[in-house]
């Protein structure tokens, strides 16, 4: 099996590094090829270095791995979920208090592929019980993360998201046109609120994303 295994920096995926080497010193590794794809903070960057990799491999799957903010309160810090849909929700144009989309400003096709209805939908199908514990989540993804109250609202109102990131809907557009499978697990540190890194808990968060993505990679390794 060919993994690839795509962060946005080192310091959210070291514990998985360590396992993997682990993993290859046992020999558990000798039919399967994993790489990890480090790219950066942001959707440009991590669309860039995804347009390099990508093609090189036939890749199984692209693994997608992150912590992020969740605007749901059942969702709790520390908790992994699965992303199942992105929307690009700062891509537009401000019309006074409103917010317009490009799909809106009909700058971009809201059903042309790879976007149906706006969204960018995950729908690989990987069976694997690890995948089947992690709740599904609908993420967004911003260039510039929430921080203020009356934002907030607006965008609930408008994408009812489960989640914040700033990578995500750039790996699921990269990988839908690609036609490469993938899955996006992304581990709450906190809730998207007005800024408060008091209430912030990153290494709880990361350490459960490792903790999720060990399990999950041993799970496909294993068929």
């Amino acid at each position: 099996m060919k993994i690839l295994i795509v962060a946005a920096t080192w310091e959210e995926i070291k514990p998985l590094e360590k396992h993997l080497l682990i993993l290859d010193e046992q020999g558990k590794l000798a039919t399967h090829a994993i790489e990890i794809c480090i790219t950066g903070i942001g959707g440009i960057l991590t669309a860039y270095h995804l347009g390099k990799i990508l093609p090189l491999e036939n890749w199984d799957i692209a693994l997608q791995l992150g912590i992020g903010g969740s605007f749901k309160k059942d969702c709790e810090i520390g908790e992994t979920v699965n992303v199942t849909t992105e929307i690009f929700a700062d891509l537009g144009a401000e019309d006074d208090e409103d917010f317009i989309d490009v799909f809106e400003m009909k700058l971009l096709d809201e059903n042309k592929f790879p976007f149906q209805n706006k969204i960018l939908e995950n729908k690989t199908i990987i069976e694997s019980p690890a995948i089947d514990g992690f709740k599904k989540a609908r993420g967004i993804s911003v260039n510039k993360v929430h921080g203020n109250e009356k934002s907030i609202a607006l965008i609930t109102k408008k994408y009812s998201p489960d989640v914040e990131s700033m990578e995500g809907a750039s790996f699921f557009y990269c990988c839908k046109m690609a036609s490469t499978s993938f899955l996006q697990l992304r581990t709450i540190s906190n809730y998207v609120e007005k800024r408060n890194k008091a209430n912030w808990d990153i290494p709880l968060a990361i350490n459960n994303l490792n903790v999720a993505a060990i399990k999950l990679i041993e799970d496909l390794i294993s068929k």
